[in-house]
């Protein structure tokens, strides 16, 4: 599998381009654009044409304006859907509202001139839903929490070769990942290395976190690559061994 991690300016957000494998100039491949943040497109759509590469879905891990900024420039001109989980279809309506005057102009003043464009064709997506670019499967999860509809994405493959970092695509930062992993989760703002999502955004519950935590989460195969919305990439067996909210022993007793 081929996967590309390219950081947006504002926030880091990690937009990950998936496929089965490049295409040719005369072949062009068919892949998948994840979280396509603000300030990102100037770097992505040059690798998409390196790749010889035409997105045929962008992915939305959750409706927050630093992960849908670009979905309208990287999905209409390939008339391509921009899929979400369902409960946060309304965010694409303004991902801006909610934010509050500072955040947002903060946030707007990393990006002069940026104004929201709601894609041509925006799609609920719901758990267990499957997304295919040519021989590559994603499988949508549910994983409310940080948002109603934050949404893991699961592929059962990982990237080409025997060990993978920062160096072989993956986010900045990443430490070397070898041995036995078997599939990808791109994890959106629900679990970071070492971390795990806010809930104190527009969209956040604190006992659904818990709940997708202990009951999603902690489900997720131990030999997975984690390719978070943020940070460096990690393995879930890193994360069940070191990440603290997943080590709480409360998160196991909670209801």
């Amino acid at each position: 599998m081929l996967l590309r991690s390219v950081p947006a300016r504002v926030l880091g957000t990690n937009t990950t381009v998936l496929a089965a494998r490049a295409g040719t100039a005369g072949s062009p491949g068919e892949c998948l654009v994840v979280d396509p943040g603000l300030g990102v497109v100037d770097r992505l759509l040059p690798l998409l044409e390196r790749l010889h590469l035409r997105p045929v879905a962008v992915l939305v891990t959750h409706g927050h304006l630093d992960h849908v900024a670009e979905a309208a420039a990287v999905a209409d001109p390939a008339g391509a859907p921009v899929l979400l989980g369902a409960p946060d279809v309304h965010r694409l309506e303004d991902p801006l509202e909610g934010l509050g005057p500072q955040l947002r102009a903060a946030l707007l003043a990393q990006v002069p001139g940026f104004a929201w464009r709601r894609p041509a064709s925006v799609r609920g997506l719901s758990g267990g839903d499957e997304v295919v670019a040519g021989a590559l499967r994603v499988r949508a999860v549910a994983a409310p929490g940080h948002t109603e509809g934050s949404t893991l994405l699961v592929v059962d493959d990982v990237p080409d070769g025997d060990s993978w970092s920062a160096a072989d695509g993956l986010p900045a930062g990443t430490p070397a990942v070898a041995g036995r992993v078997r599939s990808t989760v791109m994890t959106g703002d629900v679990l970071f290395a070492g971390s795990v999502g806010r809930t104190d955004l527009p969209g956040g519950d604190g006992a659904a976190m818990r709940a997708t935590l202990r009951d999603v989460v902690l489900a997720l195969p131990h030999d997975a690559l984690v390719v978070p919305g943020h940070g460096p990439a990690s393995t879930l067996a890193r994360e069940r061994a070191t990440n603290p909210y997943l080590l709480d022993p409360d998160l196991l007793e909670s209801p």
